[in-house]
């Protein structure tokens, strides 16, 4: 039986209703997804879009400078960057490769008694999790995809242990599932974004 030709375009609206149906009024109400060079390819609905054009060009912006310093610290192993956390008196913002030419972007509020900061944490592929997991804590969240709910047994103590851990940690669990949910989904799709591709 022949195999089926590999998918060349992203299809915007399924992802965007992906998008929709993983998000959580207060802890990530808004995810995306764009390219390097802040280029939009799906988000989640209601949008303020001058909003979300300033956040795009703000991680994109943020992406490339850490890129930069990533290849002048190691010219010979050249890491690739894979995460980047943004924290800011109103957001924390995580930035994720889902592909080297496409980033699935979640941002998630913070508890109103943050003071004034701005923080920017990256990951090179390999390098350890920020913030840090808790030892027995597999950072497992469950994931809605089309029409299958990933299961995940769930007990109080790793409830604790989140709360604990506080949003930026269950935010970042959120952020890993989807990730290994959509990179599962275009690999067996055969999807790849071409470098430096946008929609017009």
């Amino acid at each position: 039986m022949p195999k089926s030709p590999p998918v060349t375009m992203l299809n915007a609206l399924k992802l965007s209703e992906l998008l929709n149906k993983n998000t959580h009024p207060s802890l990530y109400p808004r995810l995306f997804v764009m390219s390097p060079n802040g280029t939009l390819m799906a988000y989640t609905t209601p949008i303020d879009i001058r909003d979300l054009r300033d956040q795009a060009a703000l991680i994109s912006m943020a992406w490339k400078d850490h890129v930069s310093k990533l290849a002048e610290s190691s010219p010979d192993a050249r890491p690739e960057l894979e995460t980047l956390t943004i924290e800011t008196a109103n957001n924390n913002i995580i930035a994720r490769a889902i592909q080297p030419s496409l980033l699935l972007v979640l941002v998630g509020g913070v508890p109103p008694s943050r003071k004034d900061v701005f923080k920017i944490t990256p990951e090179a592929k390999g390098e350890a999790r920020y913030p840090p997991l808790d030892a027995g804590d597999d950072g497992a969240e469950p994931v809605i995809g089309s029409g299958k709910a990933a299961s995940v047994l769930s007990t109080m103590s790793s409830r604790e242990k989140d709360v604990k851990g506080g949003a930026l940690h269950i935010q970042r669990k959120k952020i890993d599932a989807l990730t290994d949910y959509l990179r599962a989904d275009f690999e067996k799709k055969g999807f790849v974004m071409p470098d430096d591709a946008g929609f017009s």
